[in-house]
């Protein structure tokens, strides 16, 4: 008998202790607030997009708001849906600026929903996450945008209009930074920023009625240099410390605009905003865009490979990748061999979505030596699906317009070794790509030629 109630005794203490166990769970992990616990995630994962006059559809900086897209939002960010990062897991270099959420905060949301979304206690709430007018790296030092709104018909072709936009800058600067503000989302489909100081954008903009002047295929004009450009999904970030972009005392900034009529007119009036250089530029940033005009895309084929390479001429840094399709568009991989055999993967999109193209950046520089090459290969899907702007599919070749396609990777690439604050030192990056391309070309044309 004694045993038997010394045993019911032990019985007892463990399910106490079982309790107070559980009862400590409870109170060291209780249900999340919103308030406490899901305005930080959402202020440093979400409101970068979903806040008023940005890409998101709809805000997420208010309990209401939050509560009433609750469901939708934990669906989302548990299919990794939402925040949008395209790459590959594992494909090629570490990179920088990755939003997905950690595994603990996406358990936060999830046990916030799952716990009737409760809104907590205002007392807890940080206060809002500031962003100065619309932009998201802060005031600017030089903001640019046209002297008028531009009138976008609501039916016909892309349009593609070039804004000629005075500088007026006393003296040489460097650009750490440019933030792109499309001014009507509707119907601006993406942007391109040229630099000028010959005047010639002026005296097309003259000779050409209405703001601006038509130009389909870049600035049109001799260039100096450009400042990048933005497509959906595309968030601004500063270049790494010791690289810029070069803009000329007194130059000119032309800014291309491509308009996809929605339907109805509208008007635009785009800006950038410029952040210059803080300290010593050693290395000038240039874009190359490594691509493929053989584009013949037949209908109702499903799996069309395009390619385009680019030989390096000069020793090069690899510091960023930007992808480009159209509609099209289903997969991309960009890789690079090396002069010695080796070959480096650099990046994978295996879901391409017109609607979020990337700029990605590496967390460190990727060596290219003279004589390496860069491929590109992307894959297409033109059979009959929503995706397809024909209806019923056609033959689709290259162009800039929405409905027909590019093979695209931008690179963004310094000069190895470049120091531009030594004495003497050229700045001639630039110039090698443009003789580059010039030659490849007047190759292309004799080839043309020939055949």
């Amino acid at each position: 008998m004694w045993i038997e109630i010394a045993r019911i005794a032990r019985l007892a203490s463990l399910v106490s202790a079982l309790g107070a166990n559980l009862a400590s769970a409870d109170e060291a992990d209780p249900t999340p607030t919103f308030s406490r616990d899901v305005a930080p995630i959402l202020r440093a994962r979400c409101q970068e997009c979903h806040r008023a006059g940005q890409v998101g559809p709809f805000p997420l900086v208010t309990f209401e708001q939050a509560r009433k897209r609750a469901a939708d939002l934990v669906s989302a960010i548990e299919d990794r849906r939402m925040p949008p990062w395209k790459p590959a897991a594992g494909f090629g270099p570490s990179l920088r600026h990755d939003p997905s959420l950690t595994p603990v905060e996406v358990s936060t949301l999830a046990r916030w929903v799952e716990g009737g979304t409760p809104p907590g206690d205002d007392r807890d709430l940080a206060p809002a996450r500031p962003f100065a007018d619309g932009w998201t790296l802060g005031t600017p030092d030089l903001v640019l945008e046209p002297a008028e709104d531009f009138a976008v018909t609501g039916s016909g072709p892309d349009l593609y209009r070039c804004f000629v936009i005075p500088t007026n800058l006393p003296a040489d600067v460097y650009v750490s930074a440019v933030e792109y503000r499309p001014g009507n989302r509707r119907v601006v489909h993406h942007l391109m920023a040229f630099v000028e100081v010959a005047n010639a954008g002026r005296a097309r903009d003259a000779a050409d009625p209405g703001p601006g002047y038509s130009s389909y295929s870049g600035a049109g004009v001799e260039i100096v240099g450009d400042l990048g450009g933005w497509a959906p999904g595309n968030a601004a970030t500063h270049l790494p410390e010791g690289v810029g972009r070069s803009l000329p005392k007194g130059a000119d900034v032309i800014l291309q605009v491509h308009y996809h009529p929605d339907g109805r007119p509208e008007v635009d009036r785009t800006g950038i905003g410029l952040h210059f250089a803080r300290k010593p530029v050693r290395q000038t940033l240039q874009w190359k865009g490594v691509m493929s005009r053989n584009i013949r895309l037949p209908a109702g084929e499903a799996d069309i490979r395009v390619k385009a390479s680019w030989f390096v001429p000069v020793a090069v840094d690899l510091l960023a990748v930007a992808p480009h399709m159209h509609r099209l568009g289903r997969d991309m991989k960009i890789t690079a061999s090396y002069p010695d055999g080796r070959s480096v993967d650099l990046i994978h999109i295996p879901d391409w979505d017109p609607d979020w193209q990337g700029t990605y950046t590496f967390e460190g520089p990727v060596h290219l030596p003279k004589g390496s090459t860069v491929r590109v290969v992307g894959r297409f899907d033109n059979s009959d699906r929503p995706e397809n702007p024909h209806r019923p599919p056609q033959l689709v070749k290259f162009g800039h317009g929405s409905t027909e396609e590019m093979c695209v990777g931008y690179l963004a690439v310094v000069k190895a070794g470049q120091d531009l604050t030594r004495p003497g030192e050229k700045d001639d990056l630039f110039s090698t790509l443009v003789d580059q391309h010039r030659r490849g070309l007047k190759q292309e044309q004799m080839d043309r030629r020939r055949r």
